[in-house]
């Protein structure tokens, strides 16, 4: 039998009745899903370790790089990796790691549910078979595997707050669809791995997120911030006739702030070249996400900074893949 190493860092699936996180040793946690979830022990030989147990909205970056380190730790000791995680910052944590662990060669799959497993109607039993069905199947990718879906990780984002089917990857079709039977597709585990050497270390989010809207003021960039990523309008447009949005970007200019837009629209991404406003955003040094997620283009920017990068790596980063994030060149059609 395949071994998977399951890793439980909080959220909904584990949660008790009374809604509080459940506090259970390893052990006791392990007996508690195989009494659940029988089935499991059937598909594979589960180790189980708690790193942490906490709402994943109090994620923070060293959780998400220590996850990363005991994967690659374990990795020779394991076939393959579950990652029960919070639903609210499972996205995030899901881009980082996709980036963090594109070359380890084995599947990491992330899930958890929208009611505890403690409940009878639950999306937890069905989430955690399928994650771990996907884990034993030696596809080389970080996804989340979520309702009938496994998607990669760095394309992927989180779409309902009540829904079974909770997240989307609006640019990339699925790497699987989970029906009565798995359908994996062709390009699942197929991507081209080009993350820069020296990555994860640190992961810097010092980063001033802005969504705008009509008629926002446009204050200066804090003291202490490392970078911008602005979620702009359609593909890529700001109202660049407002003399405090250019006073923020020549402002950033001059302090060599990298400032990275994507859209806040979910499908299709940021051309700057597309209008005159994205024209003139660009000429003022702002750096396309292109089809970036929020979640990768700030895991990206984090990642990059972390290492000590500024405005010429961040363009470079956001020119091409590091880990099969979609590219306006290079997206699955949606099936």
């Amino acid at each position: 039998m395949r071994r998977i190493l399951l890793l439980h860092t909080g959220g909904t699936l584990g949660m008790a009745p009374s809604g509080e996180p459940a506090s259970l040793a390893p052990g006791k946690f392990l007996d508690h899903l195989l009494e659940q979830v029988p089935e499991l022990g059937q598909l594979a030989e589960l180790s189980v370790e708690v790193p942490f147990n906490q709402d994943s909205a109090c994620m923070e970056p060293a959780n998400i790089l220590a996850l990363a380190r005991r994967v690659r730790a374990a990795a020779e000791g394991f076939d393959g990796f579950v990652i029960i995680h919070g639903t609210d910052t499972m996205a995030f944590t899901a881009s980082v790691l996709g980036f963090l662990l594109a070359d380890l060669g084995k599947p990491v799959v992330l899930t958890g549910s929208q009611r505890p497993l403690a409940f009878v109607r639950s999306d937890a039993r069905s989430n955690l078979v399928n994650a771990v069905d996907l884990a034993c199947r030696a596809i080389p990718e970080v996804g989340i595997c979520f309702g009938t879906h496994w998607l990669r990780g760095v394309a992927a984002d989180k779409l309902s707050v009540s829904q079974f089917e909770a997240f989307q990857s609006p640019n990339l079709a699925p790497l699987a669809e989970i029906g009565a039977e798995i359908r994996l597709h062709p390009e699942a585990g197929q991507f081209h791995r080009q993350v820069p050497a020296g990555l994860g270390a640190e992961l810097e989010l010092t980063v001033r997120t802005i969504t705008p809207h009509p008629g926002m003021a446009w204050f200066p960039v804090p003291a202490g911030a490392r970078a911008v990523l602005i979620q702009a309008f359609g593909a890529g447009n700001l109202p660049m006739d407002r003399p405090d949005l250019r006073a923020l970007l020549e402002d950033c200019r001059q302090r060599q702030l990298p400032v990275v837009v994507t859209s806040q629209c979910p499908h299709g991404g940021v051309d700057l070249s597309a209008y005159e406003m994205g024209r003139k955003l660009e000429d003022l040094g702002a750096i396309s996400g292109g089809l970036h997620t929020r979640w990768a283009a700030l895991a990206k920017l984090g990642l990059v900074l972390g290492a000590g990068g500024g405005i010429a790596e961040a363009r470079e980063a956001f020119q091409g893949a590091w880990a099969g994030e979609p590219t306006p060149e290079g997206a699955w059609p949606q099936a």
